[in-house]
């Protein structure tokens, strides 16, 4: 296959598509998590340490709360996206 008939510009697009089609095939799944919706549920307070919350929800993910104001044992609303460790937002219940 000689490239030489084909323009800057329409190998650029091709280059483009493929590096893109790349990427999705490296991220696999964690590409659709990131797309997927949030979740809201209760989740207590496992363990504090200097300032830091964890809470554990029903999908046995640990998650962090960095300058946590709640104590071992309190229930907190939280809410993230499946299979990934960041907490979007928290409050207690």
């Amino acid at each position: 296959m000689s490239f030489d008939n084909i323009s800057y510009s329409k190998l650029a697009i091709i280059f483009i598509i493929a590096g893109v089609i790349l990427v999705m095939a490296i991220l696999g799944s964690s590409a659709t998590s990131l797309l997927s919706d949030s979740i809201t549920e209760e989740a207590a307070v496992k363990m504090k340490q200097e300032g830091n919350c964890i809470v554990e929800a029903k999908d046995r993910i640990p998650r962090m709360i960095s300058d946590c104001s709640y104590n071992v044992n309190d229930t907190v609303l939280i809410t993230y996206k499946a299979k990934q460790p960041a907490i979007e937002k928290h409050q207690l219940k």
